[in-house]
């Protein structure tokens, strides 16, 4: 049927309606009357407290399918199939795209590349390119990509061919939506060079044609891709072919990244623009902060806020006066969700605690959303409500959960819960299972009499409102007799940590977590959709804690085969209304992504919920 592109341009039409209802969602900038745009020029921008790039394939597996790796490193360099963020929106933007809207026919979907993107070394980016991406996909995903749903792509599609220089088409399986298998399936793909597709320095290979191919050559790559040999990403024949408006020229030794302006790039970007792009990391917050107070004008062109040292914003109102001279302040909102998993791995002592639904509810009656919202983030945070993104606000989220705080803090609540099954709790003291068992008013499966109420919980370091809040979490806990051990790593061991195999069902291992906080959450890229079936889908390499919910998996499954908008948005708001209390992970504020700190004359735009850079569009004025 013809009608398949216009299904999709419906889809679009109604997600981007239905956006953005929060202030603020995207940060900008204003140019004044009188600016002059310069065309040229060095901008400096500070990375995340404790965060660096540390892996550039796009292939990421697991621990390295970071934001900071993706959204802003990557994605500068590498451009994936299509692009989302438009105007402070996580939409799908046609015009950055690499390719033209898809085209539904029936089970088939067709992509056509636009014919004027080519890589920087004159090649173009076509069809070939996709199917080398497509094959690595079928033979490595599996275990090697951090991005992999089970039953979703690659396992999803069969017959993937070029049907033209330009164009490839493939067969879906079984029944699907159309705006789901834009923005969550198609959206995952990124071409790569016929440069790429080799085993060796010397060695090319063919797994753009052969997918048995794939797995030497996926071997190599990311032997080259790793953090360890980032002094010689400026200078590698692999990683500088780019088919983005930037190339890697310096990684220093201490994490700065310096890049070019690709001249050959032919998207859509501004007359007057900067010329180098300067990444540079903060060991913490405070640190970053410390060079802005000091005229940090000299040093970062855009930067942050933290929010401990954030002015409280006057009522009604975004933002409250900046602090910082010769810069604007603004608020950037992440598309997604913030949380903190529990590790529901067989090997973990006290996952048959965890499996507990009252006292997963208990728990969260002890997480005090607001207190750290009005205390810690100085005001500029958003609760969380359940299993899809509160901010920018969509209607994706139902009524419901518009309503505010399903678990609003609580401690009354939670120690009723706790007595009520089976506990002895002993507040100020360790609270221990005093009544095992399956029944009524027992501790529940797997839960031994003197069982303890002891978990270890592992957070980020650098991330002044995180520390505030976990420990206001171990306080408010210990008030029912729950102890949370700590323990802090950087960010990378945070995310290394969690995301470490911790054994099967048949042969468990010692795991080496059980609560995390990284103080991020996720975002929804590259599944823009929030569906749930990368964050919570059995066996989804997105679902860190390996929940697992038979009910939960049938009611994902509905909204990914629901095309009609209307439908979808039912089938959204009955999934949210079973997990939301179900509680498969902890709630916790959604804090902004930034308060973005810009000196006065760099205009940086609209900045996008998707966490995406776009240098190529900053510019200074005088």
């Amino acid at each position: 049927m013809r009608r398949s592109r216009q299904r999709v341009s419906v889809g679009c039409a109604s997600l981007m309606a239905v956006v953005m209802a929060v202030a603020g969602c995207g940060a900008s900038t204003k140019v004044k009357a009188g600016d002059t745009p310069v065309n040229g020029g060095v901008a400096t921008y500070a990375l995340p407290a404790n965060v660096t790039p540390n892996y550039i394939f796009p292939f990421a597996p697991g621990p390295d399918f970071t934001i900071v790796n993706l959204d802003q490193f990557q994605y500068m360099m590498y451009r994936p199939l299509y692009w989302f963020g438009d105007k402070g929106t996580p939409l799908l933007n046609p015009a950055v795209s690499l390719a033209y809207l898809p085209k539904f026919h029936g089970q088939v979907v067709t992509i056509k590349l636009k014919p004027y993107y080519k890589w920087s070394n004159g090649e173009p980016v076509d069809a070939k390119d996709i199917m080398f991406w497509m094959n690595m996909m079928k033979e490595e995903a599996h275990t090697e990509y951090g991005g992999y749903v089970p039953g979703g792509i690659p396992d999803d599609v069969t017959d993937v061919h070029a049907v033209g220089a330009y164009e490839v088409q493939m067969t879906i399986k079984g029944k699907y939506s159309t705006l789901w298998f834009t923005d969550n399936e198609l959206s995952q793909i990124t071409p790569m060079p016929m440069a790429w597709d080799r085993t060796s320095a010397t060695t090319t290979s063919d797994c753009a044609d052969v997918p048995a191919d794939c797995a030497a050559v996926f071997n190599y790559l990311n032997s080259l891709a790793l953090v360890k040999k980032a002094a010689e990403w400026p200078n590698s024949p692999i990683w500088g072919i780019v088919d983005g408006p930037w190339k890697l020229t310096g990684y220093s030794s201490t994490g700065v990244l310096t890049y070019s302006y690709n001249r050959s790039y032919p998207g859509p970007v501004p007359k007057d623009h900067v010329s180098t792009f300067i990444e540079e990391p903060f060991t913490s917050e405070e640190s970053e902060f410390n060079v802005l107070q000091a005229g940090g004008r000299n040093q970062i062109d855009v930067g942050y806020l933290p929010t401990v040292d954030a002015p409280v914003p006057p009522p009604g109102k975004a933002l409250g006066q900046n602090p910082v001279p010769g810069y604007h302040l603004s608020v950037l909102w992440t598309w997604g969700i913030n949380y903190i998993p529990y590790n529901f791995n067989p090997a973990d002592p006290q996952v048959a605690i965890f499996k507990q639904l009252y006292f997963r509810q208990a728990f969260e009656y002890l997480v005090n959303q607001a207190a750290i919202i009005q205390g810690a983030l100085h005001g500029y945070g958003i609760v969380s409500t359940g299993p899809v993104g509160d901010a920018p606000s969509t209607d994706y989220l139902s009524p419901q959960a518009k309503k505010g705080d399903p678990f609003p803090y609580n401690p009354s609540k939670a120690r009723n819960l706790l007595q009520d099954n089976g506990w002895n709790v002993k507040p100020d003291g360790l609270s221990t299972c005093a009544n095992p068992g399956i029944g009524s008013g027992q501790c529940g499966a797997g839960i031994k009499g003197g069982a303890k109420l002891s978990f270890s919980l592992l957070y980020v370091t650098g991330i002044s409102w995180v520390q505030a809040a976990v420990l206001q979490l171990k306080s408010n806990a210990s008030t029912v007799g729950i102890q949370i051990n700590l323990s802090s790593g950087s960010f990378d061991q945070v995310i290394g940590t969690v995301e470490n195999a911790c054994g099967s069902t048949a042969a468990p291992k010692p795991c080496p977590w059980e609560l995390a906080d990284w103080g991020q959450g996720w975002s929804y890229e590259p599944d823009f959709l929030p569906t749930g079936d990368e964050l919570y889908g059995s066996g989804s390499n997105g679902n860190l804690g390996d929940y697992k919910n038979a009910r939960n998996q049938n009611l994902i499954k509905v909204t990914l085969q629901t095309s009609n908008p209307r439908r979808f948005l039912q089938a959204m708001y009955k999934w949210e209304a079973y997990l939301t209390p179900q509680l498969p992970v902890m709630l916790q504020p959604e804090a902004p992504a930034d308060l973005l700190e810009n000196i006065d004359s760099l205009h940086i735009g609209i900045q996008n919920p998707t966490l995406t850079l776009n240098p190529e569009d900053w510019y200074f004025v005088r």
